[in-house]
């Protein structure tokens, strides 16, 4: 097992330092917008409005393969491809990347050095997962941690985790929060009560959507009110600190939304902007879209990029094996009972998953916006494979659990072996018969 990881963790390294060099530039998911928020924070030095902030010169130029000529192409005769869409999101991730667009050379090569940074933050996330999974599992935590990794070695989690954007910083302070709460939890912990209301915050900070793991803050809330003994004082205090300082943290970015939107989040604003290009027809979203949302949530293990050329490629088998297998190993403490993970586990580790899918439900249900889409999902994933390898471990024999996890290991190396010839070789992709895309 222990050369499994090894394996694993080596090949992060390679196929995201890969990603980094050799991933469409810009990504055609967002990547230039976020990349403009980037710019925006690093040289105006402000946070990017929206509606009225475009897509920098240089940023339109790299995007159109002409840098460092300028581009034929006017941001500002380009309708929403030329604004910076992403300008409504929390400024977290941006500020924290500017640095690095600072010190990088000229533009095209700051696109590869925030590559790289996001390529950091998923080495810190692995490092995050790792401590989850002993915390959690202790003596029984390598096989678990085997089975998350492979999912983080999905092409369509690596692209988003290194590709410019605020998904790069999302993953690391989701699985900090997890291991917050849970170590709240386990050993009643005023302190990392605190750590996990402070780290939900930087996550709202990050990604607004992130507010689905705030009820998560409440079961070791709860539990420490629950067990306060006699210094019950200090504890309301502790839990009541917890709960507030999200709110307190997020506070001074809400009011410069005021300020510039004259509410809360800009949210119905991008919703409104973004509409025309996700819903051509002009049909307001609706329950009836219910169903192939959910349906779309299988295909996360490519690139939503690539998602055209899957049936071309002959990819969509296996784009929706790996999910499948990855259900049927949650299934397994329902036939066997020593698989059980226990509730503490199922709420930290596989509620986050649920708590998404219901946000994204009720974004689509009561805001009529359809974001249906796998990457939204992406920094729940991780955990709910730890669950599934337990149960695996606990289902069946050491060896049994080995072969699921170096068979799920093996049939994504095959993917990304398919993966380098179609998109990021496709000159040796086409000598060995593998059609480069649109090819």
């Amino acid at each position: 097992m222990k050369v499994l990881v090894a394996a694993q963790l080596a090949a992060l390294v390679v196929l995201g330092a890969f990603t980094v060099a050799r991933f469409q530039l810009f990504a055609p998911i967002d990547e230039r917008a976020h990349y403009a928020f980037v710019q925006e924070v690093a040289e105006e030095g402000r946070l990017p409005v929206l509606g009225r902030d475009l897509i920098s010169a240089e940023a339109q130029a790299i995007n159109d393969g002409t840098w460092p000529q300028p581009s034929a192409n006017d941001p500002r005769t380009l309708g929403f491809a030329g604004q910076s869409y992403e300008a409504f999101q929390p400024p977290l991730y941006y500020v924290l990347a500017a640095p690095v667009f600072a010190v990088a050379g000229d533009h095209r090569h700051k696109v590869f050095a925030l590559r790289a940074f996001d390529l950091t933050l998923l080495a810190v996330a692995v490092g995050l997962l790792g401590l989850l999974a002993r915390r959690v599992f202790k003596d029984r935590w390598l096989l678990p941690f085997s089975l998350a990794l492979s999912v983080l070695l999905w092409p369509g989690v690596l692209a988003r985790a290194v590709t410019v954007s605020n998904a790069a910083l999302e993953l690391p302070l989701v699985l900090a929060y997890l291991l917050a709460v849970w170590t709240a939890l386990e050993r009643r912990s005023a302190r990392a009560l605190l750590a996990a209301g402070a780290l939900l915050g930087l996550c709202l900070l990050t990604k607004l959507t992130l507010v689905f793991l705030a009820p998560l803050l409440l079961v070791p809330a709860v539990t420490l009110l629950r067990d306060r003994g006699a210094d019950g004082r200090r504890a309301v205090a502790t839990v009541a600190m917890a709960l507030v300082l999200p709110a307190v943290m997020v506070a001074p970015w809400v009011a410069s939304n005021f300020e510039r939107y004259d509410a809360p989040t800009a949210n119905a604003l991008a919703r409104d902007q973004q509409s025309p290009v996700l819903n051509a027809g002009g049909e307001r979203p609706s329950v009836g879209d219910l169903p192939d949302g959910v349906a779309r949530l299988a295909d996360g293990v490519l690139p939503q990029e690539w998602w055209p050329e899957y049936d071309r490629l002959g990819l969509s088998v296996v784009m929706r094996l790996l999910p499948i297998l990855l259900l049927l190993a949650l299934a397994i403490p329902l036939v066997r009972r020593s698989a059980r993970p226990g509730l503490r586990v199922a709420l930290v580790l596989g509620a986050p998953i649920a708590l998404a899918v219901a946000t994204l439900t009720l974004t689509l249900l009561a805001a009529h916006w359809d974001i249906f889409f796998p990457r939204y999902l992406y920094s729940t994933l991780p955990a709910l494979a730890l669950i599934a390898g337990w149960a695996v471990s606990r289902g069946g024999s050491e060896r049994s659990g080995l072969v699921v996890a170096a068979g799920s290991t093996a049939v994504i190396f095959a993917l990304w072996v398919f993966v380098f010839g179609a998109y990021y070789f496709t000159d040796v992709g086409s000598s060995l018969g593998i059609h480069p895309a649109g090819g």
